[in-house]
């Protein structure tokens, strides 16, 4: 057996270099398997079903698919290598937005062509996203060259910055917009999918038939919000994983009719869910007392995925100067 890895070595606290990036596993599913590959085609599959049946009532003027885009449309495994090989956290304000603003996600698997097949069918596909508005150019031009926008609207995105009156991209942080009304101008803000949703059906007229998402606040605000005794959303505050899943199964009926769910184990609501109400967070299998995704902010620049490329020093208290992934040759206690 290569290596001496004895049972006390992993009761000890030299684990904190951290043998293993914690997002690895969810990686290899994502890149690798033949089973992700057919979850997503499965799904998609599905969403033709759904839609078809929904259109089949013939009681749609202006129907409509809503899809979020990371992991559900554009797949961000080579920027999630990246963190693994370099050492890094997610971070919005830097890594994460240069990744948006090359465009260079593919696309996962089946996503292009659902949205042809909605297209084609008479059913708007409107894209609403969590990534930054100020993103909007990179983002476009990859929905673009994957035939997602067409060449005029990727002109009005670059042009216009996003015209909500216009636009099939909503993205997190637009600017609120002030719609007139016979009983008077209305003001509808457009910070968060919620919002957005209920401009698109609103202001719009849109109505949304099927959405497809990777986490189930792509669906329902109430899987990533708390309500305060007034029915309001308490900022701050995340449902737990038990609240989720008693939510989910409420919900059972819906599913695979009125939203998909695309797989993502490696982020998303799920993982909020233990980190925000304190049960946990995924870097503990490491004895790590810092959070692995919440709070920890890393800028590093420059940032070259095109060749994976490590160029700035990992910072933190997990990583090592290298990324520490276990070979079987050496053993764990032997770690600085």
């Amino acid at each position: 057996m290569p290596g001496d890895l004895r049972t006390n070595d992993l009761r000890t606290n030299d684990l904190r270099a951290m043998a293993s990036h914690n997002n690895l596993h969810a990686l290899l599913h994502q890149t690798a398997s033949a089973e992700y590959l057919v979850l997503c085609l499965q799904a998609y599959q599905l969403a033709r079903q759904a839609l078809l049946a929904r259109l089949e009532t013939g009681t749609f003027r202006s129907p409509a698919v809503i899809l979020d885009l990371d992991e559900t449309v554009l797949d961000n495994a080579p920027y999630q290598a990246w963190l693994i090989r370099a050492g890094m956290n997610f971070h919005e304000d830097s890594s994460w937005r240069a990744w948006c603003d090359l465009g260079v996600s593919r696309a996962v698997p089946g996503a292009v062509e659902f949205v042809r097949f909605a297209v084609d069918n008479g059913v708007k596909p409107v894209f609403i996203t969590s990534r930054q508005n100020v993103t909007r150019a990179g983002t476009a031009r990859n929905l673009a060259a994957l035939g997602l926008l067409t060449a005029e609207e990727l002109a009005r995105e670059l042009d216009g910055g996003g015209d909500p009156a216009t636009t099939r991209l909503f993205m997190k942080g637009m600017a609120a917009v002030t719609v007139p009304r016979p009983d008077g101008s209305q003001d509808y803000p457009l910070r968060n999918k919620f919002e957005q949703r209920v401009f698109c059906q609103q202001v719009r007229g849109h109505e949304i038939v099927l959405s497809v998402g990777d986490s189930l606040s792509d669906y329902a605000e109430y899987y990533g919000q708390v309500a305060d005794a007034q029915g309001e959303f308490a900022k701050g505050l995340h449902p737990t994983p038990t609240a989720r899943r008693s939510a989910a199964l409420q919900d059972a009926p819906l599913f695979g009719r009125d939203f998909i769910l695309i797989p993502n184990s490696s982020y998303g609501g799920w993982l909020r869910a233990f980190e925000a109400n304190g049960l946990g967070a995924g870097d503990e299998l490491a004895y790590t007392p810092e959070p692995v995704r919440q709070g920890l902010a890393e800028p590093q620049t420059p940032f070259p995925f095109e060749n994976g490329t490590k160029t700035a020093t990992p910072r933190g208290p997990k990583f090592s100067d290298r990324l520490g992934v276990w070979d079987g040759r050496e053993t764990v206690s032997s770690r600085s």
